[in-house]
Order: structure tokens, then sequence, then C-alpha cells
């Protein structure tokens, strides 16, 4: 069999909705390396977020933040920032609607409000994080790699509307939304990342759940939603598999003839 390249979500994939990893899952990417295959993950959290699950899963490989920065062998290899400018503009006009944002980049999150709105505290908690620090000159003397900003669906049209053609606004909560480049996500990340390291594109295989795996899932050789991704998600994908409560890694896997 071919050398494949797989690309793991985190949040509704890699974990159970307890923040788990199943021992089944655990036991299945063991099982990948050790018959020859790289094991990644791709995720909306950044480094910091996703270094509990990285470690617990001894993996090198890793595209954080969207895929505004992508790591092999533990070695920066890509990296795609917002645009200084437009996100100066976005942050303006979040601060008149009330709107809070927090900054990321690879490695750090700091808020931008020094006041805690719910709707931070919600989202930050629904994957499994409390709020960051306060720090808002953080954009000041640092690339962003992605932010976050909380708004409800309701109020899109207020950024969504062509007013920030350099950015793209993906949403992953009820009140958490991703800001990322215009040219900016896992997929784009992985389709380069994996090229570099001599992958063709039938040899990738990507696992997700969110709308921010949508366009991975449909670009790559095989897109494999789990059983809890969303409707559309399953409608794009090449494979649907059980949920993330419920073994699905492994046994797309099995079927698959990975493992």
């Amino acid at each position: 069999m071919e050398k494949k390249i797989l690309f793991f979500d985190i949040d509704g994939t890699l974990l159970t909705d307890e923040k788990k990893v199943l021992p089944s899952t655990k036991a299945a990417l063991k099982q990948l390396q050790a018959n020859g295959h790289e094991v990644a993950i791709a995720t909306g959290r950044n480094y910091t977020m996703a270094k509990t699950v990285i470690d617990e899963l001894e993996l090198q490989n890793y595209i954080v933040c969207n895929g505004a920065a992508g790591f092999f062998h533990n070695e920066l290899v890509y990296e795609n920032v917002l645009d200084p400018t437009e996100f100066e503009r976005m942050l303006q006009l979040a601060d008149k609607e009330g709107h809070q944002v927090v900054y990321e980049t690879p490695f750090k999150l700091r808020r931008r409000s020094e006041a805690i709105s719910i709707r931070i505290k919600t989202a930050m908690e629904a994957v499994g994080f409390g709020v960051p620090k306060w720090d808002d000159e953080f954009y000041k003397e640092h690339k962003m790699s992605q932010a976050l900003i909380f708004y409800r669906e309701e109020e899109k049209d207020i950024y969504e509307n062509g007013q920030f053609p350099k950015l793209k606004f993906v949403r992953w909560h009820d009140t958490g939304v991703d800001v990322l480049p215009r040219d900016g996500s896992k997929a784009s990340t992985i389709l380069a990342f994996s090229e570099d390291q001599g992958f063709k594109r039938e040899d990738i295989i990507a696992f997700g759940d969110g709308l921010n795996d949508l366009e991975m899932i449909s670009q790559v050789g095989v897109g494999v939603a789990m059983g809890n991704a969303l409707e559309s998600i399953k409608l794009r994908a090449d494979k649907v598999t059980a949920n993330n409560n419920e073994d699905g890694i492994a046994i797309a896997l099995k079927e698959m003839g990975l493992i």
C-alpha cells in the first residue's frame, strides 16, 4: 500500500464529547504510524490549546489555527497570517458593535477587551478552555495567525457581506467565529503541506465534523465525516463513519484497510 498522510480534527473527531481520546483511537493512530503512515492534527485551535492532545498522542505533525501554521516533524514549515490593515479595520468595527475579540498566534491567545462577556466565556468553555488573558495591544506586537470574534448568526451581515475582502469568517460555536485570511483554510494548508512532503492528493485522508472541516474533507483524496458531523459535511464526504463517542476513527481506518 502507498504511504498515506492522515489529518484529524480535534474537537468532535479525535475527542469525545467529554473531551477525551478513546482508547480505540489512540491504538489506531499508533498502528497507523507503525504501518508507515504519517499522522497529523488539523485543528482550529492554536498549538497551546492543542498541545495536550498532541502530547497524549505523541504526534510530530500538526496544522493549527485553521491552517495558519503547519508543523512537520515539529518544525514550522508553513505560515499564513491575517492582513494587518484589514484586521485593524475589523477591530474598530467590533469595538463599535460591542463584539469581543481574541487574538491568536500559534502559541498564544489574548483577549482585546478587559471585560468578559457571557458569549466569550460560553464559547471558550465549549472547547475546554477558560477566557484568555487581557492584552489589548497584543496584535500590534505579533503577527496574527487568526482571531476569534464573538457574535451570533443573526449578526453575521455586520462582517460577512464583503466588508473585509481579505478576511474569511467561519463559525464554530453559537457565539464564536474564526477570523482567517481569505485564502486560508485547513484544506489549502493540508494540500501545500502534503505536496511539500511528497504526497499526492490521492494519498491524503482527512477526518472531521465541523464547518471548518468542510473544505479539507471535500478536497483531499478521501474525506471522512464523523457520525456526529453536520449534514452538510456528510454530504461532501467520501465516507461517513461512527460518531466521536463510538470508535468512529478506528472503525473507518479498519474498513479502509489502513490498520
